[in-house]
């Protein structure tokens, strides 16, 4: 791999057998690319919560690449959140994806979050502990900002108070993430604004989630699939063109890192990672 581009892949924890056999094989895989980090999200509702903690000291224990443990203020309480970074500390996992979350209503209507926001979450872990500090990014803007402006000096203040970098949220549209990072440095950011990229495993599911999250779906990726809709190795080929052109346009203009959201499937992130430099070897020895 070019000593100048990294990767780093997010997994979700398994909630069945199958899927866990399926993380593991792309953990397997994954882990033989020398990443930078690996990332595991966060379910903090009862037993996701647990699933979510366990599955990550899990992989924090079997893997030497680094594990970035999320953490989000949903539906708990500041000591519960407290608690919960605590022990990924005790763990031994000193990198945090500090995040709001999105919290379940009540029969009023009502959401719960420990703190108002991730700068306060932030700011929190910056008093228990040494961790390397992740935060969220929105080319797009967040769907509950007021302007791109605020939103923007929002993640400034959360990379202000301790984060170290930021990973976005997905976008299709390299020149979206381009003017997003020449704002953010107009206002002073200097830190790592790091892409996220997901492939499209699944346009359908791609476009039912970017609804609800804000992200734009290229119109012409409608008849692009299209053509390919009853050809699966033509819809992978596709998928992966797509994702191999975004990161290398990125590439061109100095990025340097990619996370890539994996949905724990192997193939098509690999591929994407070769496709950019990346080298397999042998897998590193967890200590």
């Amino acid at each position: 791999m070019s000593a100048s581009i990294q990767f780093s892949y997010e997994f979700f924890p398994p909630r069945s057998p199958e899927m866990e056999r399926r993380l593991w094989r792309t953990v397997g895989q994954l882990e033989r690319l020398h990443p930078c980090f690996f990332s595991m999200t966060y379910g903090a509702l009862g037993s996701a919560q647990h699933v979510s903690i366990e599955s990550a000291i899990a992989l924090h224990n079997e893997t030497a690449v680094p594990l970035a443990a999320h953490l989000t203020c949903a539906d708990a309480g500041p000591d519960q959140v407290r608690q919960v970074a605590s022990r990924f500390a005790a763990a031994g996992i000193d990198r945090i994806v500090a995040l709001r979350g999105d919290a379940a209503e009540s029969a009023a209507g009502e959401a719960r979050y420990a703190f108002p926001s991730a700068l306060e979450l932030v700011m929190a872990l910056g008093e228990i502990g040494e961790f390397d500090i992740s935060v969220a990014a929105y080319p797009e803007g967040h769907p509950q900002a007021g302007s791109p402006i605020e939103d923007l000096q929002h993640l400034r203040r959360k990379l202000d108070a301790g984060a170290a970098r930021a990973i976005t949220q997905y976008f299709f549209d390299a020149d979206c993430y381009l003017r997003f990072r020449d704002r953010a440095a107009r206002i002073g950011i200097d830190k790592p604004i790091v892409p996220g990229i997901l492939p499209v495993h699944d346009l359908h599911r791609v476009k039912r989630f970017s609804a609800r999250c804000g992200a734009s779906v290229p119109l012409h990726y409608d008849q692009s699939f299209a053509r390919v809709e009853k050809d699966p190795s033509g819809q992978y080929r596709l998928a992966l063109d797509l994702a191999v052109e975004l990161c290398e346009r990125l590439q061109r203009e100095g990025v340097q890192h990619f996370h890539l959201y994996t949905l724990n499937q192997t193939d098509i992130c690999l591929d994407i990672s070769l496709a950019l430099g990346a080298r397999l070897g042998a897998a590193p020895a967890a200590a």
